[in-house]
Order: C-alpha cells, then structure tokens, then sequence
C-alpha cells in the first residue's frame, strides 16, 4: 500500500467511521481496497501534474524545473485527495456529525483586552515610550 491509500485508510477511520465499517460489515478486504485506491489516487495525481507541469521551458535550470514540477505536484496532490482520499466527513458520511453543528454566538468568544496592570504590558509601553524618546532629536538651544 502507498502513502496515498494509508493516508485514506487513517482518514476514513477516523472521519468517515460509517463508511469505514460498510467496508468491514460487506467482507471488503481493507488491504486490497485501500492499496487500490492509493494506486488509483498515484497515477490521478502523476498525470495531472504532468499536464499542470507543462514542457520544459529552453535553457530552465536544474532549480527551477524542480520548484516548477513540485508546485505542478502540490496543485495536483491538492487536486486529486479531496476527491479520493480526504473526502469532506460532513458532506459525504450518512450519520450525523458527533459535534455540534449550531452556529457560534458572540458568547462562544472570549474578548481580550488590554489591562494596563499587567506587568506585560507596561513593559511593553515602556519599550514603546524609550523608542519614541530614542526617535526624538535632540532640541537646539
């Protein structure tokens, strides 16, 4: 099994447990489906970043092809695993979600504020005042 089927193996355990355990409850041999479907995400993600990649430009150095073909990877890798491996548990696992999926309220956040009698924060204002008095030139008489 590659890195691709491994990764969907622990992503679909752990996000996707329903569909997880259809796999289990239908007699699918974990092994073979996830190593295929790991196949099947490599050669996805290989031929689209052949294509995102492009010929080589004349007179490209060694440099510049490898940022070129590692950024031809990442977009395709970004591309491919949503669709295959790091499918979306919300939209795509039958039961309901286990958090709770009501909006936050403005009393879910915490507001910070400054307390001028945080040790903290007059050390701060003291470095900003010496800088400010740093900045200052010096008045001619």
């Amino acid at each position: 099994m590659n890195r691709y089927g491994a990764q969907a193996q622990r992503h679909w355990q752990t996000y996707l447990p329903n569909r997880y355990a259809a796999l289990i409850a239908d007699g699918t041999d974990l092994n073979s489906f996830f190593s295929t479907l790991g196949d099947q995400a490599l050669h996805q993600i290989e031929d689209l970043t052949r294509k995102l990649a492009g010929p080589d430009p004349t007179g490209e150095g060694y440099l510049d092809k490898l940022g070129r073909l590692n950024e031809a990877r990442m977009a395709a890798e970004e591309q491919v695993l949503p669709e295959l491996i790091l499918i979306d548990p919300e939209t795509n696992e039958t039961s309901p979600p286990t958090r709770d999926p009501s909006p936050q309220t403005d009393q879910d956040w915490i507001s910070m504020v400054e307390d001028p009698t945080d040790p903290r924060w007059q050390e701060i204002a003291e470095q900003e005042a010496a800088m400010n008095d740093d900045s200052d030139p010096p008045a001619r008489s």
